[in-house]
């Protein structure tokens, strides 16, 4: 697993995102080209499967403006 405060760079769809793992252990996935996407889960794997829906999203056109987070 990754220490908290840590971050490291993998490649979803073709685009760039930045993995942050929080404080309390959750994965915070954002994308720099696509600033829509910021998502969280508890594991990687989960937190990036979350990242390709959202780019998918993004493609779809279903994101034209950043959605508040829940």
């Amino acid at each position: 697993a990754l220490e908290p405060g840590s971050e490291m760079s993998v490649t979803v769809r073709g685009y760039e995102v930045i993995v942050r793992t929080a404080p309390d252990g959750t994965m915070h996935v954002t994308c720099p080209e696509l600033p829509q996407v910021s998502v969280r889960d508890q594991t990687l794997a989960s937190a990036l499967a979350r990242a390709e829906d959202a780019i998918d999203a993004v493609w779809a056109g279903e994101f034209v403006k950043p959605l508040p987070s829940a």
